[in-house]
């Protein structure tokens, strides 16, 4: 996506992972690399999403190397970020303020999304785009389902599988998908804090990627 706006016409598409949304899909479009907004005032949302991602990279390995990050218009104005194609995308609309973080803390409130504890709306929500890249690049090494890595975490909980995502968030209840990638943000923001369902969801991802 070399050029601002949506003129490249990659990118513009039907992905996964509309967080807020109320379908699991998420319509970008428009739009274009999200460097391009480092010199509009948009550089410290960019550096903590790349930040982000360096972090996880370092504990997830290459799995998370080499995504392509973007600022992005959804058609859904409820949208906060999507992932598919390799693609990481924000939505643009949060990168010049703080809006995100307080729209992340209601949520957490809410019991909609997991608390995002002392970071940022756009770290944790990077956290969870990044989530879905990691339990697809699991299943596909192990040759599983993203159900397949929920169900080995249930497993040494006690938990029936259906059931984990309740123990995580609200959100995390829609697919197996946005449980795994709603365990990663919960992990990367709350740590040993973060509900046993999450943090056994991550051990299993890291086993299938490993």
């Amino acid at each position: 996506m070399g050029s601002r706006g949506s003129s490249s016409g990659r990118g513009v598409g039907k992905h996964g992972a509309g967080m807020e949304g109320k379908e699991t899909g998420a319509t970008v479009k428009s739009s274009h690399y999200m460097t391009d907004e480092i010199g509009e005032g948009g550089g410290s949302f960019v550096n903590e999403v790349m930040t982000t991602r360096d972090n996880l990279e370092q504990i997830y390995g290459d799995s998370v190397r080499d995504l392509n990050l973007q600022a992005a218009t959804f058609s859904d104005g409820s949208v906060l970020g999507a992932y598919g194609g390799n693609t990481l995308f924000m939505a643009e609309r949060y990168i010049k303020n703080t809006e995100l973080t307080n729209v992340m803390k209601q949520a957490a409130k809410d019991g909609y999304h997991p608390s995002i504890g002392n970071f940022s709306g756009a770290e944790a929500v990077t956290a969870h785009e990044i989530g879905h890249r990691l339990g697809e690049v699991a299943a596909q090494r192990a040759g599983i389902s993203e159900k397949d890595i929920v169900s080995r975490a249930a497993s040494t909980l006690g938990i029936k599988t259906e059931n984990m995502g309740g123990h995580i968030s609200g959100y995390a209840r829609t697919n197996y998908g946005e449980t795994i990638a709603e365990a990663c943000a919960d992990v990367y923001c709350n740590g040993s804090g973060a509900a046993r369902a999450s943090r056994a969801i991550m051990n299993e991802v890291k086993k299938a990627l490993s």
